[in-house]
């Protein structure tokens, strides 16, 4: 301990004494541990450590889907829910909520986004209300069930963080609720709520199979594993389906932990960019294996007249450990301070309306386990360059060392070799993450470009949800009619249309299967399905979706007349090519579905959904009043700018019914912002990393080059003493740059073009090989080796024959 002690004094004057290599050492580690330690912290909150519950490991979501291929629900049937809290032996509980469309009716109507929850479910979660109390059991019961929980974002914004709100009744829906409580300011479940109220199952639903109504979330028993409880839930859905074969015939039940619900979409982006924060890292080691080198060149006499003088290799090697440990901590002290600032950069690169949605976005920080990860990664790194400078430092040639000073280690092929493949190995990183960066750059520019197709500029945008109880599906229908009418001589309207979904909304359409009539009845295993959406005539024009073949939905489409449908071009193209589809009949839902014959009056262009669609999906579209939605989004082209419109709007709305609010009302540019800011994100993320890449690139390539003019200086002058021109030289140490740079290019052009697969696979097609981004960012890291190489050269052709003749 004492030894070591005083190698860690020796290696702090060291680097206070070469304060140059100390300051270039502690920032190139600190970008690595840095990028690494800001990335980690997402991933931590995002995919290890996403919703704060004690029981995390053991919770899970059971699903009822189809043995086969098709609609995958993610939701239960009542009955089966009921059936399954009760017949069960591996969950030591089981919960349910759906979502559910509330309005706030006292003072400012507000619609809020609710779920009514079973009253077990925060119980099962293992949270408690921070003030108040959550659900008791008899308030799941109709008649006991006005009552509500509040999340407390929504505390706070509605009623100013007002502890007395607890015990006072509230109007929602119509009718008097009383708060009892609110929420932790974590908690987040299901994400994105803003209230909660207790989950009543009508007798009707507590017997209803056939509707897949509810979301289930349960936790494991102690002691059982995801498998034995699959197994055992499997079981459970076999008699089922030989109890009820009408309804769960060739259903089965799916199994997945909680923390896993997200990771469709968050995984694929986050770990491309901790991948790529590695590569930085490979780069930053990289650069500082080479300025440690360079060190021991300075420090290889000391360390000879040591050895000379009987110290052994294993205190060598402490001594050289203490230091580089010393450094790296210092490095990596720098790293998670920057952390702080640069995870919150991450926070607010989305908008507050969509990190709603993401479970752990506001957890990312640097926890205890962040700090943890970034002192292992650093202890790590520091004992790598300690070791490696040992072993070079205890393979010193005494002899020639203590005669010939630095020329001993400096000259060694070996040496030569391995920092020329660092370089080399530098370019390679840098060329494929340059590759990533900008392929996810072209990629954003393009779904920008898909987007601006629906010529959203003058677009407002919004939602209107319909209370249950006091609109039944016939006067849902009349709603809108009203709401048409009223809007029609609005100054300034140019066309409105209602949709039950809009592109770039982030969430799924519904789907569904289908049969064609004339075609011959496929199992339930090979029926196609289709996206689903019920919409309005006016929806296509507003939106600007071109009508191909035949007619748009009318307001002729009525209850009373003949079931008709408009199909996406994509659908006509795949399920009757090389004939038209109009006036083709499809039935909705399995083979022998009672559903009526929809006849295809349109054929509208493709729509890209969502961003994380590779390709538009077959879609077929419904007239909203043979297909009525209680919450339906409303579009509205506008002569000029769509915000100017708003207050017309919420005044028509509120003339038809005063307990209907507007929610989400942004322009439909603010709404495909929003939707593909992930993507925007984590371009730019890349490309941040790209930047770094490309100048540590450069440096280690100046510091190689630089050295080796430094060691060529003899040679230099004794050929230009022989007539070597200038131009000679500067061919000579340029060349020598292109040579790394091509070895990096003929690794990483095949490394580029297999991580752009793997990127399009994982990145719902968002990536896609580009040949041109590939040449360009080639051709930029030989510009930017020659250039580095190009100041050495300089040097060297600027050296005097008579003084480099007599250089050491």
């Amino acid at each position: 301990m004492n030894h070591f002690m005083q190698d860690l004094r020796y290696s702090a004057r060291m680097l206070l004494k070469n304060r140059g290599f100390t300051t270039v050492a502690v920032l190139t580690l600190a970008l690595g541990i840095g990028a690494n330690t800001a990335t980690f912290s997402t991933v931590n909150a995002l995919l290890l450590h996403p919703f704060p519950f004690p029981y995390l490991d053991r919770l899970v979501l059971p699903s009822e889907v189809r043995d086969t291929q098709g609609e995958d629900t993610n939701r239960f049937a009542p009955a089966d829910y009921i059936d399954l809290t009760r017949q069960t032996h591996s969950l030591d509980g089981v919960a349910a909520y759906r979502y559910a469309n509330l309005v706030f009716t006292e003072g400012e109507t507000e619609g809020v986004v609710g779920a009514a929850v079973s009253s077990n479910l925060f119980q099962l979660l293992g949270v408690n209300a921070a003030s108040g109390r959550t659900f008791s059991p008899d308030e799941d019961q109709q008649g006991r069930d006005q009552v509500i929980v509040l999340n407390h974002r929504y505390w706070v914004r509605r009623f100013g963080g007002d502890p007395s709100v607890i015990g006072r009744a509230v109007q929602v829906n119509g009718q008097a609720r009383v708060v009892i409580g609110i929420m932790p300011e974590k908690f987040n479940f299901p994400v994105g709520m803003d209230v909660w109220v207790p989950l009543v199952l009508r007798p009707e639903e507590q017997t209803e199979r056939k509707q897949l109504s509810l979301h289930v979330v349960a936790r494991l028993a102690s002691g059982t594993s995801v498998a034995q409880a699959r197994s055992e839930l499997q079981a459970f859905a076999a008699r089922l389906s030989q109890e009820f074969p009408a309804t769960n015939s060739n259903r089965n039940i799916s199994l997945m932990r909680l923390r896993e619900m997200q990771y469709q979409y968050t995984a694929p982006m986050f770990l491309t960019v901790q991948a790529a924060a590695i590569f930085v890292l490979l780069l930053t080691c990289a650069n500082l294996v080479n300025l440690l080198f360079a060190k021991l060149i300075g420090r290889q006499r000391e360390l000879a007249i040591r050895t000379a003088l009987g110290a052994k290799w294993n205190r060598l090697a402490q001594t050289l450990l203490s230091e580089t440990v010393l450094l790296s901590l210092i490095a990596g002290a720098l790293a998670v301070a920057t952390s702080f600032w640069s995870i919150n950069l991450i926070r607010a690169s989305l908008p507050p309306g969509m990190t709603k949605w993401i479970a752990g976005w506001s957890d990312i920080r640097v926890d205890g386990h962040v700090l943890t990860f970034a002192l292992l990664l650093t202890v790590l790194v520091g004992c790598i360059f300690g070791a490696l400078s040992a072993f070079r430092a205890t393979h010193l040639d005494l002899n020639n060392t203590l005669k010939e000073g630095s020329r001993a280690l400096s000259s060694g092929r070996g040496r030569d070799r391995l920092r020329s493949s660092l370089i080399i190995g530098q370019i390679m990183l840098a060329l494929v993450l340059l590759v990533g960066a900008g392929l996810m750059i072209k990629g954003f520019s393009h779904l920008v470009t898909v987007y601006q197709g629906l010529q959203p500029s003058r677009v407002l945008s919004f939602e209107i949800g319909l209370p249950e109880k006091t609109y039944p599906n016939a006067k849902v229908e009349k709603f809108y009619e009203e709401l048409f009418r009223r809007t029609a001589a609005l100054p300034g309207l140019r066309s409105l249309g209602i949709a039950s979904n809009v592109p770039a909304s982030n969430v799924e359409n519904l789907q569904t299967m289908f049969s064609i009539e004339g075609q011959p009845a496929l199992k339930e295993s090979e029926a196609p399905t289709a996206d689903l959406e019920s919409a309005s005539g006016g929806f296509f024009d507003t939106l600007r979706i071109p009508v191909l073949q035949g007619r748009p939905l009318a307001d002729q489409d009525g209850v009373e007349s003949p079931r008709v449908g408009v199909i996406s071009q994509s659908m006509a193209r795949r399920f009757w090519p090389g004939h038209d589809a109009l006036g083709r009949r499809l039935k909705l839902g399995k083979s022998g579905s009672k559903e009526p014959l929809i006849t295809i009056v349109g054929i509208v262009d493709d729509v890209k959904q969502n961003w994380w669609d590779p390709k538009p999906r077959p879609t077929i579209y419904l007239p909203y009043q043979q297909a009525p939605h209680r919450t339906m989004n409303v579009v509205v082209r506008t002569a000029a700018d769509p915000n100017s419109i708003v207050s017309e709007m919420r005044s028509v709305v509120q003339s038809i019914d005063t307990t209907v609010p507007l929610k989400d009302v942004q322009p439909m540019e603010s709404l495909i912002d929003d939707a593909l800011s992930p993507v925007r994100m984590i371009g730019i993320l890349l490309m941040v990393f790209g930047a770094v890449a490309l100048s540590l690139s450069a440096l280690g390539v100046y510091g190689v080059l630089a050295e080796s003019v430094a060691q060529r200086t003899q040679e230099f002058g004794i050929r230009q003493a022989l007539g070597a021109r200038t131009v000679d030289v500067l061919k000579l140490v340029v060349g020598q740059a292109l040579r790394f740079a091509a070895f990096g290019l003929v690794l990483g052009l095949p490394i580029s073009i297999l991580l752009t697969r793997v990127m399009s696979s994982f990145l719902f097609g968002v990536v896609s090989l580009n040949l041109g981004i590939l040449a360009g960012l080639a051709a930029l890291l030989l510009v930017v080796a020659v250039t580095a190489g190009y100041v050495p050269a300089r040097r060297a052709m600027k050296v005097d024959p008579l003084v480099a003749l007599r250089y050491e």
